[in-house]
């Protein structure tokens, strides 16, 4: 089975399957689904056709950018199943750009917590603008939230490492994250005690990714 490592958002993801029975022959006569699981833990099933005798062939449509998984099952005249992954990369055609300037709240937001891949960003600028009015117009409490709610998330921690090409721990990776949160947030009630600082000061260095950990410890 083939299938490209990297789609774009949009596009029509497609997996081949050669079914053979224990005897090498290939079965053309047996029942195959597909399901894809998206980025977001969701289900959708893939359409099956059989273009050729003993090859099956699976298609989704992808609908949002990400890692997702999928599966083929047999069953009938044979029963086997395989499995795999493919990433989609967000489609910037159609779609708003995200504000990466750090002159802007979101902007700083962006730069504190290291989302400036404008292919696949882990948050909208919508859902940044929106952690900043939550937490009172604060540009470190709101990038204190973004990590908060990245560190929880096994989706984008799996994103983030993903992303950054690491081999690692998604608990080290969390807790890195929610322990720099706090620093933010302990940096954002000092200034408010000291009446505020100046902008440029006093800020905290970027989110630096924990060292790949030893084998024993590895996510598969």
């Amino acid at each position: 089975m083939t299938s490209p490592r990297i789609y774009w958002q949009g596009q029509q993801f497609v997996a081949e399957w050669t079914l053979r029975g224990l005897d090498g022959t290939t079965v053309d006569d047996a029942t195959v689904s597909g399901e894809v699981t998206r980025p977001d833990g969701t289900t959708a099933a893939m359409a099956v056709t059989q273009p050729t005798p003993g090859t099956y062939r699976a298609a989704y449509p992808v609908a949002a950018p990400g890692t997702h998984t999928y599966s083929l099952t047999a069953t009938g005249t044979a029963e086997d199943a395989v499995q795999g992954k493919f990433v989609a990369a967000r489609d910037l055609v159609g779609l708003p750009p995200i504000t990466v300037d750090p002159a802007t709240p979101v902007g700083m937001v962006r730069l504190r917590i290291s989302d400036l891949d404008e292919a696949t960003p882990l948050f909208e600028d919508a859902q940044l603008a929106a952690l900043i009015l939550a937490e009172g117009g604060n540009v470190k409490r709101g990038a204190a939230a973004a990590l908060e709610i990245i560190a929880g998330s096994e989706v984008l921690i799996s994103k983030v490492i993903s992303t950054q090409d690491l081999t690692t721990n998604g608990a080290a990776v969390a807790a890195e994250l929610r322990a720099l949160a706090k620093t933010l947030r302990e940096q954002a009630a000092e200034e408010e005690q000291d009446g505020g600082t100046a902008p440029g000061q006093n800020l905290l260095p970027l989110y630096a990714f924990p060292p790949p950990v030893p084998h024993g410890d590895m996510l598969l």
